[in-house]
């Protein structure tokens, strides 16, 4: 999957940023981070989160990893975004790669866990940047819609079902490895009546 990323990023232009250039963000919308990380606390300013939106300018100051640190343009306000949310072009949208698929139609909520008017279809690719925790209650999620722009949001954590291992295979590979080693056993032991 990194490999497919990587070929993407090449040939879109966006794999690496010049100092001190003007970039678009081409997220619907997104936070602003104290670190190279979305695990990090977001930038507020008073007690409101710093939520840019799509096609606002940027000036990217440093790239870290993923992320870029920036100051949002005609302001003071500096932090890291995901480095995937910037082009030098404002028409363009980039795709995400997607890594999980959506279980039953679901209500889509925006950054701020309001509920929006939008619904996203059963199936629907969806590309989980925050990661999954199926402890959490809502998971945020990148998806394409219909105009071909990329929206950010979260739907509920039960309605999404995240690529990897399923959780029959969870169930299934200690129950195939507890019946070989039962089988095994009963081998051995025959055997060491035989002898």
């Amino acid at each position: 999957m990194s490999l497919l990323l990587s070929f993407l990023l090449i040939f879109t232009g966006a794999f690496t940023f010049s100092t001190n250039s003007e970039y678009y963000v081409t997220a619907s919308s997104c936070y602003l981070y104290e670190d190279a990380s979305f695990e990090s606390k977001k930038i507020q300013v008073g007690e409101e989160d710093v939520v840019i939106n799509h096609g606002q300018k940027v000036v990217v100051k440093n790239e870290t990893n993923d992320f870029c640190y920036i100051t949002i343009k005609n302001t003071e306000i500096n932090g890291y975004i995901y480095k995937y949310y910037l082009a030098e072009n404002n028409s363009i949208s980039y795709h995400p790669v997607f890594n999980a698929s959506i279980r039953k139609e679901s209500a889509v909520y925006d950054i701020n866990l309001n509920e929006t008017e939008m619904t996203i279809k059963q199936n629907q690719r969806v590309y989980l940047y925050e990661g999954f925790d199926s402890k959490k209650e809502y998971t945020a999620i990148q998806f394409s819609l219909e105009d071909g722009s990329v929206f950010n949001g979260y739907v509920l954590t039960e309605n999404i079902a995240p690529d990897g291992v399923s959780r029959l295979l969870i169930i299934g590979i200690p129950l195939i490895l507890a019946t070989v080693t039962i089988v095994l056993s009963i081998v051995l032991i025959r055997k060491k009546k035989k002898s």
